[in-house]
């Protein structure tokens, strides 16, 4: 069988797909925000090397779908509608204090 890094097909656990698509991203999304000191899924304030300030709630872009073979340099994360790479941060800074909202 082929190699096909993108998708862990060695579990046949029955069930639907893209529900264990959802969790194993949701794990690498995970990793990837402690590897990077992303505070993802909280109220944070981030400055961007240009000046422009953003409030609210960090997350990953939407239409990145494989995260485990991401470059941080290409890494999009947004704040509501507005998008920015990683590498476009100067600070990050975490304005809530309370459990992560899942």
């Amino acid at each position: 069988m082929a190699s096909q890094p993108e998708f862990d097909f060695s579990q046949s656990t029955g069930g639907d797909g893209l529900d264990r698509w959802h969790q194993q991203r949701e794990r690498a999304s995970h990793r990837l925000a402690r590897r990077l000191g992303l505070p993802l899924e909280r109220q944070v304030e981030v400055w961007l090397k240009d000046g422009v300030r953003l409030r609210g709630k960090l997350r990953l872009k939407e239409s990145m779908l494989f995260l485990e073979a991401l470059d941080e340099h290409d890494l999009e994360l947004a704040i509501d509608k507005v998008t920015f790479h990683f590498a476009e941060m100067e600070s990050c800074l975490r304005l809530d204090n309370g459990p992560a909202a899942k």
